[in-house]
């Protein structure tokens, strides 16, 4: 019979209106959206619960309410609440998470009217800068106002975000883009006339506006050259700073062949200078000690072709 008895009062507690139930006080909230709302603010509020009370805080903030604002808004709204004391209060948060310089960057990206046929990357002035949204937003954001300078790469720009709200913070900024280029270096120091190997070369990422125009982007390049003057570890190297190996050395004994249309005669002489695979080095006969142009075809060898 007792526990009969206890169900009933159970059933009948429950079917009372809110403002017969007394309420309890949520002393600490986070609430998503842009006002609050009287179940956020208190347990066991019934149909009132959806109800709008104030504003939600900024973003980023937290407002307090005191016991006398709290009992007027429970009241007003027939709800069964008093505060305890004047010390009690209730702190609302507004959930809110932040878009840092990743997500800013990725969409300044789309947006600058630059080729990014290279790595691309934003620096920004601030490298702490962020904005807040609200947790429930997406990372949508609006660029205006661009402005960007191809020869320098630096941008100033106004983000707004959440792209469309009402309340969308908006935070200008500014920076660079730097698109940076794959580039082989040796990666050792190379002494001058010493032949490039693959296993010398490395490659490493630089920005693109710090490269000659000269400077060499194909590692395939630089494979099978040789230095013109020692080379540094870790630095971009130049056309002019490599060239074919060096086959005719100087005083070196070649022997000169010389064509015509109608004969071929080939003769003893002396390099008179270095000289690469194709290179044109000056030659001395040695008998006669005339010096010609000749055209390096080997090691021991150069050739001259008169039409």
């Amino acid at each position: 019979m007792k526990h009969a008895i206890a169900i009933l009062i159970g059933l009948l507690v429950a079917a009372l209106p809110a403002a017969a139930r007394a309420a309890a006080l949520n002393p600490s909230v986070t609430v998503t959206g842009s006002v609050i709302r009287l179940g956020d603010l208190f347990s066991a509020a019934g149909a009132e619960a959806d109800a709008v009370v104030a504003p939600a805080p900024a973003l980023g903030t937290r407002a307090t309410y005191s016991a006398a604002w709290l009992a007027a808004t429970a009241h007003e709204h027939d709800l069964d609440w008093s505060p305890a004391s004047d010390f009690d209060q209730a702190t609302v948060e507004r959930a809110s998470r932040v878009l840092g310089t990743d997500a800013i960057a990725m969409r300044l990206l789309v947006a600058l009217p630059a080729p990014l046929d290279g790595d691309a990357t934003i620096r920004f002035d601030d490298p702490g800068l962020r904005i807040l949204v609200p947790a429930e937003a997406t990372d949508a954001m609006n660029v205006d106002g661009l402005g960007f300078d191809q020869r320098t790469g630096r941008f100033t720009a106004l983000v707004t975000a959440p792209a469309g709200a009402p309340d969308a913070q908006r935070q200008r900024v500014s920076g660079r883009l730097v698109v940076e280029e794959q580039v082989p270096v040796p990666s050792r120091p190379v002494a001058a006339n010493e032949v490039l190997t693959a296993a010398a070369i490395t490659q490493i990422k630089l920005p693109r506006s710090r490269l000659a125009p000269d400077v060499v982007i194909d590692p395939l390049q630089l494979v099978g050259k040789s230095a013109r003057h020692p080379l540094r570890a870790n630095q971009p190297v130049r056309a002019d700073d490599v060239q074919n190996p060096i086959v005719v050395h100087k005083d070196d004994l070649v022997m000169i062949e010389l064509k015509t249309a109608t004969m071929e005669l080939s003769a003893q002489g002396k390099a008179l200078e270095d000289g690469a695979m194709g290179a044109i080095i000056r030659v001395a006969n040695t008998q006669s000690n005339r010096a010609i142009d000749a055209i390096v075809a080997a090691p021991d060898l150069v050739q001259v072709t008169r039409k």
